[in-house]
């Protein structure tokens, strides 16, 4: 039988490095294939060098100690050759697998010099690839002056429309409050909005009219939800009984799950990282179960590698995290 071309570079192993310039500086696409066979043969996997700005940098990736807990984790590494001054740089990094779908993004800066001349990117648990390969995108941008951006006034006019309801021509019954938004802003925002809002029979004044119920979301949920889609950014949490972190974890679970239904990615991915950040014995299961059900491959990866490092430190038990081992390998 015949071997395509793709399975046969993913069994070699082989790594490839497209860089393109854009507006703003560099792209890079380092594609693997093989990873596994790539790690057997040598710690570490480099793209081929790049200029960006000037200068002379390359991507590398540092697969887990195998006899780590986290074996399966890759690290992703940005590194800039012999830089004699002080170098900004501002990265966004994302991954995808075989198919193209994105795994998890994350953007940031760094400062690069002669004596610190690498940082750390992100990282991605392997055992979730794709036929063993997988995509690195990186959009490199060599910073000279960081300046304070002025404040787009797009969102804080948005903001004002809906806290002052004018014009709003839509109304949600959810869990015994009523909010009023505006059906176009809901529905360029989001597809499922679209759907139920200008959908077929939706067109029609009475349909248009009529308040739209909402199960199974809380009210502040919902209300943190219109937030976001008008303003772009997340509310101050209300602080309870639970304290100021447990509410700002439990507002993250809820958002994570209405970010999923209502079709509203980027919310996902910021619900996501909250979550990252409160990981820890109790949690992680809970948690790894949210993000099966809600498809966010970024905090499930943060799970899996919170549990098997828990995993490593305890015996054989009936504890909740001991249940959930067969599901991780």
């Amino acid at each position: 039988m015949a071997t395509s071309p793709a399975s046969a570079a993913a069994t070699a192993g082989r790594v490839t490095t497209v860089v393109t310039e854009t507006m703003a500086g560099w792209c890079v696409l380092m594609t693997v294939d093989g990873y596994s066979k790539l790690m057997e043969a040598d710690e570490c996997i480099e793209s081929d060098w790049f200029c960006a700005g000037c200068r002379r940098w390359y991507m590398y990736i540092i697969g887990g100690a195998k006899e780590a807990a986290a074996a399966d984790l890759a690290t992703f590494v940005i590194g800039l050759e012999s830089p004699d001054d002080e170098v900004k740089v501002r990265y966004k990094l994302t991954l995808l697998n075989r198919a193209g779908e994105i795994i998890s993004a994350t953007q940031s800066f760094a400062t690069l010099s002669s004596s610190v001349n690498s940082t750390e990117m992100g990282a991605m648990d392997t055992q979730y690839l794709l036929e063993d390969s997988f995509q690195i995108r990186c959009e490199v941008a060599v910073v000279t002056e960081i300046t304070a951006a002025r404040p787009p006034d797009l969102p804080r006019h948005l903001g004002g429309l809906l806290a002052s309801q004018v014009g709003a021509d839509a109304t949600f019954q959810v869990g015994g409050e009523v909010f009023a938004a505006h059906r176009c802003v809901l529905a360029a925002r989001s597809g499922v909005f679209m759907a139920e809002l200008f959908g077929p029979g939706k067109g029609t004044s009475a349909a248009a009219a009529a308040p739209v119920r909402i199960d199974g979301v809380e009210p502040r949920v919902f209300r943190a939800l219109l937030h976001f889609i008008y303003t772009d950014s997340l509310p101050e949490v209300e602080v309870g009984e639970g304290g100021g972190d447990d509410d700002e974890v439990a507002m993250a679970r809820g958002l994570l799950a209405a970010a999923d239904r209502f079709g509203v990615e980027s919310l996902k991915l910021i619900c996501g990282d909250v979550l990252c950040n409160s990981i820890d014995a109790r949690t992680a299961v809970d948690l790894l179960e949210l993000a099966d059900n809600h498809g966010c491959p970024s905090l499930k990866a943060a799970c899996v590698k919170v549990i098997k490092d828990l995993l490593a430190k305890v015996s054989p038990s009936s504890s909740p995290i001991r249940k959930r081992q067969k599901k991780l390998n």
